[in-house]
């Protein structure tokens, strides 16, 4: 195996677990078992062990958030388009899911005060999320930007915590119609 598919292999078994199990939840064996790789594979690409495993984990989905995000937004004629479409995207891929994973930062938030390293990461996930959504959202004249970023981000962290508790991508649908009854309003 090659070092970068050896790393993305540890990234995305990693990233699993600890959005299924927590990030306390998890251990080291599970996830080098879950990869099928050596310990030794990930002290090399992950010196700092769990911990950088976890921040790299938590970037590397929080990426792939901000690119949905990015991508829906780019096409978006309002805001509320975009928040409604973002909304059914994520339903749609929690329904190709066999299993409805929490938020790439919600596991490593919650290991809290003993990791503020932890935290610090996903805090610039979500500064991340939301400095894309107030550049569209300025780009498509929303009056507020700021705030409309931001409570979308904390709309979209209820669904998904909803979309966790009944493994199911609903509640994102829900959210959307909802959005869209505001605008009519």
């Amino acid at each position: 195996m090659s070092e970068i598919s050896s790393r993305e292999t540890l990234l995305r078994a990693a990233s699993r677990l600890f959005r299924l199990k927590g990030y306390d939840g998890t251990g080291l064996n599970e996830i080098l078992q879950a990869s099928g790789l050596p310990k030794g594979s990930l002290y090399h690409h992950f010196p700092g062990g769990k911990r950088e495993l976890a921040e790299a984990a938590t970037r590397t989905g929080g990426e792939a958030v901000a690119r949905l995000v990015e991508r829906v937004f780019s096409e978006a004629e309002d805001f509320t388009s975009g928040a409604v479409k973002v909304c059914e995207t994520l339903a749609d891929v929690i329904a190709h899911q066999d299993t409805v994973l929490a938020c790439p930062v919600a596991s490593i938030l919650q290991a809290g005060a003993h990791e503020p390293h932890l935290r610090a990461a996903g805090q610039e996930v979500l500064a991340s999320w939301n400095a894309c959504l107030v550049g569209h959202l300025r780009r498509l004249g929303e009056p507020a930007p700021e705030m409309a970023a931001e409570m979308l981000i904390m709309q979209m962290e209820g669904a998904w915590m909803l979309s966790l508790a009944e493994q199911d991508g609903a509640p994102f649908l829900r959210l959307a119609q909802w959005l869209e009854r505001q605008k009519a309003a």
